[in-house]
C-alpha cells in the first residue's frame, strides 16, 4: 500500500487533486451537508505527526470544525460539524489515505483543473502542505524514537519552517493574485 493525500472541495465534495506515490483512482462526492464520501481508498493513515490522530487537515480558518471518519467496506465517510450542526467546509479538507501500489511504468493522466485565483491558490497551498507533511513524517519518526542523525534534525527543521511559510502565504499583501511561494528544502 502507498500513501496519498487528497484535497476535497468543501461545498461540492469534488476531488480537487491528489498527491500520491501509488494509485490515484480515487473519487469523492458530497452525500449531504457536511458529509463527504470517498471511494478507491484502503482507509486512512495517521496525519503527521502520528500523535495528532486520523489523517486529515483543515484550512486554518476552519480548525474548530469537528471531523468524524468512518471506513466501512470500500467507502470512507467523513462527517464535518460546527457547533454541533452539520457543516459544509468553505475551503477544503486534506485526507491522508492508503491507496494501492502503482506499478512504476504507469503514470496516470491528470484532467485539467479550472478554478479561480483564490481556489487555485488554496488548492496549491494544500497540495504543497501535503507534500511537506509526507516529508516530515519519517523525519519526525526518527526524532521521536531517538534515531535521527544531525542531518535528519536539520532537514526536519527546514521542512517545518517551509510548512509555516506555506501557512502564511494567504497573509501576503497581494494574495491570491500575486504569490511569493516559499522554496521547499532541497
Amino acid at each position: 500500500m502507498a500513501r496519498a493525500a487528497i484535497n476535497i472541495v468543501g461545498q461540492t465534495g469534488a476531488l480537487f487533486d491528489i498527491t500520491s506515490l501509488g494509485g490515484s483512482d480515487v473519487e469523492s462526492y458530497r452525500a449531504d451537508v457536511g458529509v463527504y464520501c470517498v471511494k478507491g481508498t484502503k482507509g486512512m493513515v495517521p496525519f503527521p505527526p502520528a500523535d495528532q490522530g486520523w489523517g486529515y487537515s483543515l484550512h486554518p480558518s476552519e480548525t474548530t470544525a469537528q471531523v468524524e471518519i468512518i471506513f466501512e467496506g470500500d467507502l470512507l465517510t467523513v462527517s464535518v460539524s460546527m457547533d454541533g450542526q452539520p457543516y459544509d467546509l468553505k475551503t477544503m479538507i486534506t485526507l491522508h489515505i492508503l491507496v494501492p501500489d502503482l506499478p512504476p511504468e504507469v503514470i496516470p493522466d491528470r484532467p485539467p483543473i479550472t478554478a479561480g485565483p483564490l481556489e487555485s491558490a488554496q488548492a496549491e497551498i494544500l497540495r504543497l502542505r501535503a507534500v511537506a507533511d509526507y516529508a516530515v513524517a519519517p523525519l519526525q519518526d526518527a526524532v521521536d524514537v531517538e534515531e535521527a542523525t544531525e542531518g535528519d534534525v536539520a532537514l526536519l527543521k527546514s521542512w517545518k519552517k517551509y510548512r509555516v511559510a506555506l501557512n502564511r502565504v494567504p497573509d501576503q499583501e497581494q494574495f491570491p493574485d500575486v504569490i511569493e511561494w516559499p522554496t521547499p528544502p532541497a
